[in-house]
């Protein structure tokens, strides 16, 4: 299959859209639900990624417990197809908790904190309902975004004030090494997988010495490229949550999380416009998002790499996409004349930079098996959250 498809519905599909290859798909999720079985740790997946319950649905097949969320809306509508052990993995701010305690009397919710003032006004809001909520302490692992130090003394402050409290209940920590995306070699990235690891292992250690009231359930860790990269876990790592691993992208070939022939999510589209110096395609930052991914080799970054043959794993090295508007996107040639082989109307596949962000863009999945199109999954971007909805 070159840049011209014409198999079934496919050459009829609205463009832009999102195509998954089912089988890659799972074989994806099913690598990663041995991987966690097969070292004895929880595997709590990331939903933010695909936000499709349809495969949340085969990563629970394929032997997924609970599942990770990025927003109380995300919680709702799983809650609503039957999920009911979900971690919000963002530090709670106090205009979500009556939100969340909705949600939370319906399903099993854990909230994450990593302040003393978060903690004091949860308990708060939990006391004068007379509820009990489950918590995790956000730790940094190295990535300074959220989290609390492990290596500060304010952290077991933190784990004593939560245990101390009547109406919150210590679940267990939780840490996130998104600087894992930065890693420029595979040896890095490994290093930043250990760092993760022996972060929340060392802290559970100085919690244990606390007293036995402080010893976690639940260690928690989670970032695709950390997890593909890691074979076996250290002890006391109890759960995993990788999101990105159900798709794979571009940025997760780069950073060795996987193999081109991994990725399960690609991009249709079709030229609009075919000139002297350059094409278009319908394409554009609401169809890819404007993530421009990492640098290859010759210093230049771009907004997705377009296949010159989907089956055999082949890009196009010649062709680039040079910039994105809003509903165009504008590809280049790193070669003289290589359009001749692309017509007006033809369509190209596309692999993301950044499958989560471009998933989150669109409305629905179409799913394929080889080049034949045998269903298509919504993706639930949004549902506001209203008192009538809870």
């Amino acid at each position: 299959m070159g840049y011209i498809m014409h198999c079934g519905e496919i050459s009829d599909l609205p463009t832009p859209g999102l195509l998954i290859d089912i089988n890659r798909l799972k074989m994806n999720i099913e690598k990663m639900a041995i991987k966690a079985s097969e070292n004895g740790v929880a595997l709590r997946p990331h939903v933010k990624t695909h936000k499709c319950i349809e495969i949340a649905r085969l990563q629970r097949e394929y032997g997924s417990g609970g599942i990770t969320v990025s927003t109380l809306d995300e919680a709702l509508i799983f809650a609503d197809a039957g999920f009911n052990d979900i971690t919000y993995a963002v530090p709670i701010s106090s205009n979500k908790i009556d939100t969340a305690f909705k949600i939370g009397e319906r399903v099993h919710l854990n909230l994450l904190l990593d302040s003393m003032r978060a903690i004091e006004l949860l308990a708060k809001k939990s006391k004068e309902r007379d509820i009990i909520s489950d918590v995790l302490l956000k730790i940094d692992c190295g990535y300074h975004r959220c989290g609390v130090d492990p290596n500060s003394y304010t952290s077991i402050k933190l784990v004593h004030k939560i245990v101390e409290s009547s109406h919150l209940r210590f679940r267990g920590i939780l840490t996130h090494a998104g600087h894992s995306y930065s890693a420029e070699s595979i040896e890095q990235g490994k290093r930043i997988a250990k760092q993760e690891q022996q972060a929340m292992v060392d802290f559970v250690i100085k919690l244990n010495n606390e007293g036995r009231e402080l010893k976690p359930e639940i260690v928690s860790i989670g970032s695709t490229p950390t997890i593909s990269v890691t074979d076996s876990f250290m002890e006391g790592i109890t759960e995993i949550r990788p999101g990105n691993y159900v798709f794979y992208d571009y940025t997760q070939v780069t950073l060795q999380s996987c193999r081109i022939e991994d990725c399960a999510l690609t991009l249709l589209s079709r030229v609009i416009g075919r000139y002297d110096d350059h094409i278009v395609i319908d394409a554009g930052a609401t169809a890819l998002s404007k993530d421009l991914g990492p640098y290859d080799c010759e210093g230049e970054r771009e907004f997705g790499k377009i296949y010159s043959d989907y089956e055999t794993n082949t890009i196009d090295t010649s062709l680039r996409i040079d910039s994105l508007s809003q509903e165009h996107g504008k590809v280049i040639s790193r070669i003289p004349l290589p359009f001749g082989s692309i017509e007006l109307d033809s369509m190209l596949r596309i692999l993301p930079n950044h499958s989560c962000l471009t998933a989150n863009l669109h409305d629905v999945y179409y799913i394929i098996d080889d080049l034949n199109i045998i269903n298509q999954w919504k993706v639930q971007r949004h549902r506001p959250i209203t008192s009538a909805c809870l």
